[in-house]
């Protein structure tokens, strides 16, 4: 596994930096009316969201993998198309599909251990109460 550190002191430390006001604040208002959560709860789960696919932008060829509380972010923001659109060629310069598989590599844990390492190589705050139950959006027997 590659992590890119020279990435590091070019990242910005608030993730809200990655998407503009304007979105961030229509992420929150989707995922508070969606997930009926509160808005400090949905501003945290939209700050970790960024910050993981900022990882991701920074370490194409590594299998990063997002916690089941922070996938529904990301799906908040998938679901806004032109801003996720916008955000992956800005921050990645490519598309960031989401690809939803199971494999021993997640199930095993080991690529949550790679994970947070990237997470934390951003230079982007990481809220360890959003990376700890080990577990990622993907279920173990996922249709073929």
């Amino acid at each position: 596994m590659t992590i890119t550190p020279e990435k590091t002191a070019e990242a910005v430390k608030d993730p809200r930096d990655l998407v503009s006001p304007e979105t961030f604040s229509k992420l929150v208002r989707f995922m508070v009316t969606r997930h009926r959560v509160t808005v400090r709860y949905a501003e945290r789960v939209m700050e970790q969201t960024l910050v993981y696919l900022k990882a991701v932008a920074d370490n194409p060829a590594v299998r990063i993998v997002p916690d089941v509380a922070v996938d529904p972010g990301w799906h908040c923001l998938i679901e806004h198309t032109h801003e996720y659109a916008e955000f992956c060629e800005r921050v990645a310069g490519r598309f960031i599909h989401h690809v939803p598989i199971m494999i021993e590599d997640i199930s095993s844990g080991a690529a949550m251990a790679r994970t947070v390492p990237a997470l934390h190589a951003t230079g982007y705050p990481v809220d360890m109460e959003f990376w700890s139950t080990g577990e990622t959006c993907c279920p173990e027997n996922p249709c073929v």
